[in-house]
């Protein structure tokens, strides 16, 4: 048969399988259309010959369960080995994680990713003495067992089960399946992944997310899942990193009407305290930050002018300070301290007390002075400078 009637045969059997997938739910609802339909195209190919007619099929499948087989290298494989292997295991489960938020989230349900990568090393101990692959979550598969219904563990169970019968009983009808109906079952279960609602919500929150999930679309057509998804998490942990090295730094104010303290940018009519810097870093102080943490405090000091005596640091949005930070932090107060003012942090002073009991360690900022809350230390500023009194006794060093 010519190629152009081999391509038409080939396009006939994928289009009528489509058909039957599309069908099938609407007729009868608990019906697998994935079943109905690869049953219905293997006898089409058996009984109508579509095989001679240039449709290629499945083929002989060998038949009974894989033996149990403990694996077996040379010691000196095992560096090359460990390597080999968390480089797979990283790109199984990158893969297998996408999959499963994708579906926890179409069908409202969480996904515990510490489960998920037991079940996945314990699947893949399994694939091993068994003489199989790497195992992973397949997008297709699940996609396919989404669409017949499947919702709880009970699917695989029962997938499982069936697999074991068909290699054991019914191989030998397997080979009439045909790869056109096999490539309509994958493109409906792909169809039913796609949900442009949440590409459309996705681009209001967040632009540049959008942007990321566009590149993984098409960098799966493009060069595959495995280099798509590895190429996207490094963009996304790059854009992370960038968030983070340059935070928002905000120097608040009071806003008449509004309780509590506001960003002075967001709002041009809100009031700062003469003598006092009230400054918020969004951010924890790590050392790719740090130098940057110190150069925008420092600029803001310098534009505060000489009536300046009280830098405030905002310490709730700084979730952690590394020892690079921590060393940055004490040179600040010190420069500071040098040019007349002083140096405060405010908030989360019992969790800072408590981090440097439990490693026996004494920070000596002798420059800082803290506090429990803005509240706290815009009182305190307010009494000392109607007395004159910069060091208030009641203040704790850090």
């Amino acid at each position: 048969m010519d190629g152009a009637g081999t391509v038409t045969s080939s396009a006939v059997a994928g289009a009528g399988t489509f058909i039957i997938l599309l069908l099938t739910p609407r007729i009868f609802k608990k019906v697998p259309a994935a079943l109905v339909a690869m049953i219905l195209a293997a006898v089409a190919v058996r009984l109508l010959g579509l095989e001679q007619h240039g449709v290629k099929i499945v083929g002989e499948i060998p038949g009974g369960l894989p033996p149990i087989h403990f694996p077996r290298f040379s010691l000196d494989l095992i560096p090359t080995i460990l390597g080999d292997a968390a480089g797979l295991a990283l790109i199984s489960f990158s893969s297998m994680m996408l999959t499963s938020r994708s579906f926890a989230s179409k069908n409202k349900y969480d996904v515990d990713a510490d489960q998920e990568f037991a079940a996945l090393g314990a699947a893949n101990i399994a694939s091993a003495i068994s003489q199989g692959f790497a195992v992973s979550g397949a997008d297709s598969r699940t996609a396919m067992s989404d669409a017949t219904g499947g919702r709880t563990q009970v699917t695989g169970i029962v997938a499982a089960g069936t697999i074991a019968v068909v290699l054991l009983f019914l191989t030998g009808s397997l080979r009439y399946v045909p790869i056109p109906a096999l490539g309509a079952v994958l493109v409906m279960a792909g169809l039913s992944l796609v949900d442009l609602d949440s590409l459309k919500t996705i681009y209001k929150i967040e632009w540049r997310e959008f942007v990321l999930s566009i590149i993984a679309t098409l960098g799966v057509v493009a060069v595959g899942a495995i280099q798509a998804i590895l190429f996207v998490v490094a963009l996304a942990t790059l854009r992370f990193v960038r968030l983070v090295a340059r935070p928002k730094v905000e120097i608040l104010g009071q806003v008449e009407g509004m309780p509590g303290l506001h960003s002075v940018e967001r709002h041009p009519g809100a009031v700062t305290i003469p003598g006092l810097l009230l400054l918020r870093f969004n951010a924890p102080i790590v050392f790719f930050n740090a130098p940057y943490f110190k150069r925008e405090l420092l600029a803001a000091v310098d534009a505060a002018g000489p009536v300046l005596r009280w830098v405030v640091l905002d310490m709730l949005p700084i979730t952690m300070i590394d020892a690079t930070g921590l060393q940055v932090t004490q040179e600040i107060a010190e420069e500071l301290d040098g040019r007349g003012r002083l140096l405060v942090a405010a908030g989360r002073q019992t969790e800072w007390r408590l981090w440097a009991e439990t490693r026996r360690f004494k920070i000596q900022f002798d420059k800082t002075k803290t506090y429990p809350t803005l509240r706290a230390a815009i009182k305190t500023f307010l009494a000392t400078t109607a007395v004159g009194d910069v060091a208030q006794r009641d203040c704790d060093p850090v």
